[in-house]
């Protein structure tokens, strides 16, 4: 008889139980406990697996989608921004309604391979110049086609890629009723993202190093981005498969029980938290405490975007640093921020949440500060791994305690705890991409205008993001000790 993985009871004591035998009608199959037991931890991290495509595609979008359509396909900079605020505002309005629709309709297996699909037909697409594009060099022509070519290739992109996260998360309470179990599946799922990231720019950097070498980035590296893009979908796609061939994940029909009087209770408590909602949304707090995690995410998301293309502005000044340095520079950062992570989470409960954040905005200030000046063109390349270093420090220390902030709002009131995160996501992602318009939009049309642009984005918007996350944080006042809710 088939094993449900993930099936597991609760004593009266809170403690998981395995169960170690499978009853069909007149005979019972006994199961070893040690087999079931590495039989669960194998699940756990194929569960990993499923999300690594998406991750790898994030780390891809954010890095190198602003360099690849400015300086390879010589793409328009307000044309660019726009193509990245699109991706972000088809995310946000696709995330809801996929939600929604997953929990009517079919299992969550068939979503996930659905939107891996669409992902891993488009993605790659993404950084490669555009069918047509080198039939005719009509600027008129290509003024209109390349654009809206990339804008129908992003928008089925994104919609993929939201539908794969949507459904790998909602997996997770499929997978176990064991709190312990969900939390060890978070924590392999958050592995498998920083793994990804790391992946991605290590692959960089390679393919930068070990194809023709050029001083910077231009029109003829587009099969660069091309050679990473399908490595990158390469790997993917084995992931999504390993995922879908050896991952059993329960079905809603073994998962079928009797509603108990608890149950029961929880679902009247969930009505009478619907005219809370309101009352809820016109509070000064939930919106203070979602600016600290949106200025902090504005931070690193544009700190992501706009290091690269800063890096590339330098090497046209300066090209004996190599092409690589866009790749290293984006490595380091993300060590960085992985290595400042692990230590502040066992550290956060000690200094506080907010000295915590003021901490991590101070850290972005000085790397902006940094940029500002010393950065010049002339600057050694040992201080722009330093600035990275801080840039990663800074933004995943405020990432970390802003969310810690938001938990200490959310406080006993679990039940809201999902209505909250998804208010703070939403803003998180319009504003990056309204941000990024913003920002291209003032770019000089001829680079010789303003040959220093982008280190001017680094240290203003980012600066100016870190300095609005301080304000914010000026003006949040969380008291542990009282009740959200009279």
């Amino acid at each position: 008889m088939p094993i449900n993985y993930g099936a597991t009871d609760e004593n009266e004591n809170g403690v998981n139980e395995e169960k170690n035998e499978c009853n069909d009608d007149e005979f019972t199959i006994s199961i070893p406990v040690k087999r079931r037991k590495w039989w669960r931890i194998g699940q756990n991290y194929l569960f990993g697996f499923g999300h690594v495509y998406n991750d790898l595609c994030a780390a891809m979008w954010f890095s190198y989608m602003m360099l690849f359509f400015q300086a390879v396909l010589e793409m328009k900079a307000v044309v660019a921004g726009a193509m990245l605020l699109l991706g972000q505002v088809v995310d946000a309005l696709a995330t809801p309604v996929v939600g929604v629709l997953a929990d009517k309709y079919s299992t969550k297996t068939v979503w996930h391979l659905t939107g891996s699909v669409l992902v891993a037909c488009t993605f790659p697409l993404l950084f490669i110049r555009c069918w047509g594009c080198w039939m005719r060099n009509d600027p008129e022509y290509l003024s209109w086609w390349m654009p809206f070519y990339y804008a129908v290739l992003i928008t089925i992109f994104q919609i993929g890629w939201a539908v794969v996260q949507i459904s790998h998360l909602a997996m997770i309470p499929s997978i176990s009723d064991s709190l312990q179990v969900r939390s060890e599946l978070t924590s392999i799922r958050y592995m498998a993202s920083v793994i990804s990231s790391l992946t991605v720019y290590f692959i960089t950097w390679i393919v930068l190093r070990a194809t023709q070498y050029s001083n910077f980035i231009g029109p003829t590296d587009d099969y660069k981005f091309r050679n990473v893009s399908l490595i990158i979908s390469i790997i993917g796609v084995t992931c999504v498969t390993m995922f879908h061939i050896f991952f059993k994940l329960k079905s809603n029909i073994d998962r079928k029980i009797i509603k108990t009087d608890t149950e029961i209770g929880e679902e009247n408590l969930l009505k009478s938290t619907k005219s809370k909602i309101m009352f809820f949304l016109r509070m000064p707090l939930l919106y203070q405490t979602s600016l600290l995690y949106v200025f902090s995410r504005l931070y690193w998301a544009l700190s992501l975007v706009y290091v690269p293309l800063f890096l590339e502005e330098r090497l046209s000044v300066n090209p004996s640093e190599g092409s690589e340095l866009v790749a290293s520079v984006p490595l380091v950062l993300y060590i960085s921020s992985l290595l400042f992570s692990f230590l502040l989470k066992s550290n956060i409960s000690k200094i506080g949440n907010q000295v915590a954040y003021l901490i991590g905005s101070l850290f972005s200030l000085i790397s902006c500060v940094w940029i500002a000046v010393t950065i010049d063109p002339g600057a050694s390349v040992v201080q722009i791994y330093l600035v990275a270093t801080l840039i990663g420090a800074g933004s995943s220390i405020t990432l970390v305690s802003s969310l810690c902030v938001t938990a200490d709002l959310i406080g006993p009131h679990s039940h809201q705890g999902a209505s909250i995160y998804s208010i703070v996501t939403f803003a998180d992602k319009l504003v990056t991409g309204i941000a990024v318009v913003a920002i291209e939009n003032y770019k000089c049309d001829d680079a010789l205008d303003c040959p220093q642009y982008y280190r001017g984005v680094l240290t203003y918007a980012c600066g100016g993001s870190a300095v609005l996350g301080i304000l914010s944080l000026c003006l949040t006042n969380l008291r542990k000790d009282k009740s959200l809710f009279n």
